[in-house]
């Protein structure tokens, strides 16, 4: 064989090497990201003796729902300090996804669901896509998630509401 075969055959197999180690490493951080993620949400509910039943990653983020408190906590991890939202089930009047278009080209540039407080409590908005953040390939699936957080919240805000009524009504 020829010697520049052989110096082909060593620079193919150095940059398959090279990429496998690259994918490896990426892997490797995501999972590490994902368990800081995990931990810091952990802590959260430890400290605020809160039971999540449901929870789910959405992006960067993590939502999830206590059904024995009735409340729904969020973590946005997009800001700096990562900031966690909590809403007491039996205080939302509504949860609404919102997709929000680029008026420049017409493609969805924002994901949100819109929680609607009662007693006059300022509405919660809780992003689960931004187009300037997010890869456009998660756009179809997160907003798959976002629709399958809004029907449950609403789902258990109604079980907040007869909650509520049963208790006052056995008063």
């Amino acid at each position: 064989m020829n010697a520049s075969v052989y110096i082909a055959i060593f620079i193919l197999v150095f940059l398959i090497l090279f990429g496998l180690t690259l994918s490896w490493f990426n892997q490797h951080k995501k999972k590490k990201e994902h368990e800081k993620l995990l931990k810091q949400f952990e802590n959260y509910v430890i400290k605020h003796q809160l039971t999540i039943d449901k929870k789910q990653q959405l992006h960067q983020n993590i939502i999830g729902i206590d059904r024995l408190n009735l409340k729904l906590v969020f973590l946005d991890n997009r800001s700096v300090p990562a900031i966690f939202t909590v809403i007491s089930l039996e205080e939302l009047s509504g949860c609404r996804l919102i997709k929000q278009k680029n008026l420049s080209n017409g493609h969805i540039g924002k994901i949100s669901l819109h929680c609607i407080l009662n007693n006059g409590l300022p509405d919660v908005n809780i992003p689960v896509y931004d187009a300037l953040e997010d890869d456009i390939f998660k756009m179809m699936r997160l907003s798959k998630k976002a629709s399958y957080w809004q029907k449950t919240i609403n789902i258990f805000r109604e079980t907040a509401i007869l909650s509520a009524q049963n208790i006052s009504d056995n008063a």
